[in-house]
């Protein structure tokens, strides 16, 4: 809904108009919805004549980096001196997910913290957490109205990407009227959706086909069919020549397996395991990466387990999540 009177995008906004520098970041592996709505929040700043340090941990999977601005984005570096007066992190359900950045909330006066996970943390000086958004990119949409800026085509791209992939296309249960709306209003600024939908969903590299390929070749059934499991080892990425970052749609698509409830996609990093899990809706999987320190929403959640062995989280998660279908019966 449009944002006539909402008291954390009042303070927000004041924020943004007192600081001189900022340092802005998304979370670790960043998606689409993450990199989209720092790219358009440091594009923003710029224009308001802000000093703006973007900032990612981790490089973006090949087909997010069509969106403009790109190249302006500091990569795993984090500047020599930390002089910045205002820290803006974005879909960062915790201080911790977009890296090792303790020793910037040592040295800034505020911190912005922006999100729309249900698990999300009130750790900001400024927070906005809206469970009811389908991502951060349809939150800062509004904002952006709530303070009447002008959105460029490039803004508008990079938010579309965000909330284009965030919905799965309009396709998933977080879709709302607004998610709709908020679409319609950046094609309305010029957001290249031919773009995003060619680069992002028409586009496959030849090696990520292979290991979708592997991954449904280790697909296993379990729990009569209920609980779907696919797991992705350092030897597979290895075998296929692929990031272990680059597994974009492989845990959802056992969800088309009608009796499946939860499916789980475990990969081998290099020193931990990552997981995300999907659901069909009857199951609230948040609640499930919870336990092993992660968090996301109902449909849709992870978690990443530094140090672990593979077999443990496995046997662990599996447990987990058979207990909570159990409670369906």
């Amino acid at each position: 809904m449009r944002q006539k009177n909402n008291p954390a995008f009042k303070a927000i906004a004041k924020a943004l108009k007192k600081g001189r520098k900022f340092f802005v970041a998304g979370h670790q592996n960043p998606d689409g919805d993450s990199l989209g709505s720092t790219l358009a929040v440091c594009s923003f700043l710029r224009r308001m004549g802000k000093d703006v340090y973007p900032f990612s941990s981790d490089r973006p999977g090949e087909d997010l980096v069509f969106m403009p601005g790109i190249d302006t984005v500091n990569f795993s570096v984090l500047p020599d001196e930390f002089d910045f007066d205002t820290m803006i992190l974005l879909e960062c359900s915790d201080k911790n997910r977009g890296g090792n950045l303790e020793p910037l909330f040592n040295t800034v006066k505020t911190v912005i913290n922006i999100d729309h996970h249900i698990t999300g943390e009130n750790y900001g000086t400024v927070n906005y957490i809206n469970a009811q958004a389908s991502s951060t990119a349809e939150i800062i949409t509004e904002f952006f109205e709530y303070v009447k800026a002008d959105i460029t085509p490039e803004e508008a791209t990079c938010l579309y990407t965000g909330l284009v992939t965030d919905t799965g296309r309009f396709l998933h249960s977080n879709t709302g009227a607004e998610s709709l709306r908020v679409g319609a209003v950046l094609l309305a600024h010029g957001a290249d959706i031919q773009k995003v939908n060619t680069v992002i969903y028409n586009t496959k590299p030849y090696k990520e086909l292979k290991l979708l390929g592997r991954a449904l070749e280790k697909l296993n059934l379990l729990n009569g069919g209920t609980f779907a499991e696919i797991t992705l080892t350092s030897r597979d990425f290895e075998l296929l020549g692929v990031d272990p970052r680059h597994t974009q749609g492989i845990v959802s698509q056992p969800i088309m397996i009608p009796s499946v409830e939860v499916s789980v996609l475990l990969r081998e990093e290099p020193g931990r395991i990552a997981v995300n899990l999907r659901s069909k809706g009857r199951i609230d999987v948040s609640k499930i990466a919870v336990l092993f320190g992660g968090g996301g929403h109902a449909r849709a959640a992870g978690f990443k387990v530094e140090g672990a062995k593979l077999e443990e989280i496995k046997t662990r998660l599996t447990a987990s999540v058979i207990k909570e279908i159990s409670k369906l019966q």
